[in-house]
């Protein structure tokens, strides 16, 4: 069967739109030439018409004012990065804004008072009306320039969440793509059927206990999929149901525990996002470690912040990557990009050797 490649959630590489290559600098060199070449062009006009001569030393003088109003804006840009992260109200940032750029403005007309002597122009008087009309120019220029800070920043941020929602979307159907194939796995299954009918002559009882232990984890495997995550208390279930099984195939070979704070049951997680883990535990566990396979699933929860594990002993082997993607890191990377995408910042995936014992564990930040 081909392989649906935009479907396979590795294949899938959330790609920046093209505005998103202009950079913050790139904005800010771009936007403040073409102010300078507008209000420039208008001086120009006004001299052409009123048959001035053109003193060039204007626009040596006009670069320096520019410049600094320049370099304030840049400086502003680091203030508005630290509200912007504080997400305040819009009517107190645009206070903010209106204020930042009042004074930006003043420190404008103030560097002038620097400036002017250089080029033998004289400093008006600090109460002069001409000083007023200065402050009146510039403070819309700031302004203007907060807003389109702001604005570029929500507008960027929105394309970034559509983004993320598409690769959301993209990750669930390559999950569920997953999940069935963990479903209608043919050699679970076949082992699964294999067990029950060998129980069938032996133990009517177990292997009736068997069929509904199949029965619920194919039915959560089929539930679960419709819905973006679950309390962790169904995700238990489901692996209980699966070690259930698992428990009358290796009998004495196999011991599991858990480990369960009360609150963590609440805590919504993934669907099927533990699956891999234990199904790795008991395969390659089966593997590398002496009898009795021993698999510990722990759940605690402390400070808002739940800790998954899913450990079990034996030997961590390293994942094998295929030119086709079928490789045995499938499923953790699976897991990777499902938490990255569904808690962004808020989580961590860390799998290898502790010890004598393989250490899987999931930390998940409740969103505050």
């Amino acid at each position: 069967m081909d392989k649906v490649l935009f479907l396979n959630p590795k294949n899938y590489v959330m790609r920046k739109p093209k505005s998103f290559q202009f950079s913050f600098w790139q904005y800010q060199i771009v936007g403040w030439l073409v102010v300078k070449c507008v209000i420039d062009f208008q001086v120009v006009y006004k001299m052409l018409q009123s048959g001035k001569e053109i003193q060039f030393s204007y626009f040596t003088w006009t670069f320096c004012i520019d410049l600094v109003a320049f370099i304030l804006t840049v400086g502003m840009r680091y203030l508005y990065k630290y509200i912007y992260k504080k997400d305040y109200y819009v009517f107190l940032t645009i206070f903010i804004i209106a204020v930042v750029s009042y004074l930006s403005s003043f420190l404008t007309i103030l560097s002038g008072f620097i400036i002017n002597p250089l080029f033998g122009i004289s400093n008006p008087n600090l109460l002069s009306v001409g000083l007023l009309s200065d402050l009146m120019w510039n403070f819309p220029i700031f302004f203007v320039w907060s807003l389109l800070y702001f604005g570029i920043k929500y507008w960027k941020q929105s394309v970034y969440e559509r983004e993320r929602a598409e690769k959301a979307t993209m990750l669930a159907q390559g999950a569920q793509l997953q999940m069935l194939r963990y479903q209608l796995n043919p050699h679970f299954l076949f082992n699964s059927l294999n067990s029950i009918w060998a129980l069938i002559d032996e133990d009517k009882k177990a292997s009736k206990e068997m069929v509904s232990e199949l029965a619920e984890f194919l039915r959560y495997s089929l539930v679960s999929k419709n819905y973006a995550d679950v309390p962790l208390r169904e995700e238990l279930e489901a692996m209980r149901h699966y070690f259930s099984i698992e428990k009358k195939r290796f009998e004495e070979k196999l011991e599991v525990g858990f480990e369960i704070d009360p609150e963590a049951g609440d805590f919504p997680v993934l669907s099927f996002i533990l699956h891999p883990l234990v199904e790795n535990a008991v395969k390659y566990g089966m593997r590398t470690s002496k009898m009795p396979l021993k698999i510990v699933v722990e759940a605690r929860v402390k400070l808002g912040v739940l800790t998954l594990s899913v450990s079990n002993t034996g030997k961590w082997i390293e994942p094998i990557e295929k030119p086709d993607g079928n490789g045995t890191g499938t499923g953790l990377n699976n897991i990777k990009l499902r938490l990255e995408n569904a808690f962004p910042g808020r989580t961590r995936f860390d799998i290898g050797q502790v010890d004598d014992r393989v250490l899987a564990t999931i930390v998940i930040e409740k969103k505050s």
